[in-house]
């Protein structure tokens, strides 16, 4: 049976990735799009481009006609701080009336009630009305990003040196390449139906580590230099970012910096049977590919 598969948020990282690797199976994949131009980057992906949004529930009906399983991705946006909660619950209302069978969330670390940010508490929200929902689920709960660092591009090719609210700390940091890979052997098969993963890469590392891989890689001392959270903070607000991200970033920030993110698993190796990339991997393969870094750019 060719089965249908629904991916919404697939322009973003995770959600390309998930689209080149479900590309290669014989499942008919659909992706909900916002624009034109989103049309077009999922297309050549192999996927059925699909218009609407969260906010539009026909269109969210029209989108889930005929599907088995919704790969749910949301982004962290300003209107997340009124809306996300209600948007993800008009798709999950949407996915159990027109009969989906299973959701794969791709949910936030730690996801809770209770937790250090309005992001954490957020996915909270989510997570429960799934759980309660009584479709079939799978949840991913990554650790931060190695794709974070893109952030620190400019920086580091102009002065060999970038800055994180996150002193000293170790976090168990994770490739969106393993986050997107969990989610496709989760559609795929039914055998982790039902189960929580929080998704980490192999090794707790702290920024000062990320820099000595960098350093080696690309032959030059990279410097992580550590900066106070609220520093993120007002830095990035006189950068012009939307108030709401700057605040989950500052208090990200905050809570990686406590030791929160300090902790790694076997979600990607129980998943996808084999060990997470690593940090060298990851800045051989994607950082310094896609940000143009090479040994001749920046100072000696």
């Amino acid at each position: 049976m060719n089965k249908r598969i629904l991916v919404t948020g697939a322009n973003g990282t995770i959600g390309l990735h998930l689209l080149r690797e479900l590309k290669q199976t014989p499942w008919h994949v659909r992706a909900l799009v916002r624009s034109t131009e989103n049309s077009r980057l999922v297309s050549s992906m192999g996927a059925e481009a699909v218009r609407g949004d969260f906010s539009d529930l026909p269109s969210l009906f029209e989108a889930m006609a005929g599907i088995d399983t919704l790969v749910l991705i949301t982004s962290a946006t300003p209107q997340a701080a009124q809306q996300a909660a209600q948007q993800a619950s008009a798709v999950l209302h949407a996915a159990l009336e027109s009969g989906v069978r299973k959701v794969v969330r791709i949910s936030a670390i730690k996801a809770d009630a209770t937790g250090p940010t309005a992001n954490t508490v957020l996915h909270a929200a989510t997570e429960d009305e799934l759980v309660r929902s009584g479709m079939e689920y799978v949840i991913l709960r990554p650790n931060l990003f190695m794709q974070n660092m893109f952030l620190a591009t400019q920086t580091i090719a102009e002065h060999s040196s970038f800055f994180f609210g996150m002193g000293d700390a170790r976090m168990g940091m994770v490739d969106t390449r393993d986050v997107a890979e969990c989610a496709v052997e989760c559609v795929l098969s039914d055998h982790f139906n039902g189960d929580i993963f929080e998704v980490t890469g192999a090794k707790s590392l702290s920024y000062f580590d990320v820099a000595s891989a960098l350093s080696e890689e690309l032959k030059r001392t990279i410097t992580y230099v550590p900066v106070m959270p609220q520093d993120v903070y007002d830095g990035i607000v006189g950068a012009g970012w939307d108030e709401w991200i700057v605040g989950i970033s500052r208090d990200y920030a905050q809570a990686y910096r406590s030791g929160w993110g300090d902790f790694t698993t076997d979600a990607v190796s129980t998943i996808c049977g084999r060990p997470p990339r690593s940090i060298k991997t990851f800045i051989r393969q994607v950082f310094c590919a896609k940000a143009a870094l090479s040994v001749s750019i920046g100072p000696p």
